[in-house]
């Protein structure tokens, strides 16, 4: 299980080269009869278009992508993982797990991601609404 933390969105390219080879070199390393999930606030958002990324998103996405998104899509695509926040069917609020300072929208940008093969052991993948802290963030 590995944990991150993504550049944003006006990070230099450099950075979020640099992150994506970490991350890549990471899931490399984890053993392929192991199971493996990365969980992060990928500061990106994918798209509802589950049709041309099948098997990475699933039909219950949220919003428009980003080009963090792109890449992050392109990455989960070649290294055969899925959004395992797209899988499931709920409301917006059990699913968005951040909001724009300024237009006070809620978005999809943290995510819990595993190997396509083992979506099946994924019972469920929501977003937490804290009573007792406020954040900008929902834990997912």
């Amino acid at each position: 299980m590995f944990s991150c933390y993504a550049p944003t969105l006006e990070a230099s390219k450099e950075k979020k080269d640099q992150f994506y080879k970490q991350l890549n070199t990471a899931v490399n390393a984890t053993p392929s009869e192991h199971q493996l999930f990365v969980l992060g606030d990928f500061n990106t958002r994918v798209c509802v278009d589950h049709d041309i990324w099948r098997g990475v998103l699933w039909r219950n996405g949220v919003g428009k992508q980003n080009l963090n998104g792109i890449r992050l899509l392109v990455f989960c695509a070649v290294q055969k993982l899925a959004a395992t926040n797209t899988v499931f069917q709920q409301s917006n609020k059990l699913k968005t797990t951040w909001m724009h300072p300024r237009s006070g929208h809620w978005h999809l940008i943290d995510y819990v991601i595993t190997r396509q093969r083992n979506l099946r052991n994924v019972r469920l993948t929501r977003a937490i609404r804290a009573t007792t802290v406020w954040s900008d963030h929902h834990l997912v």
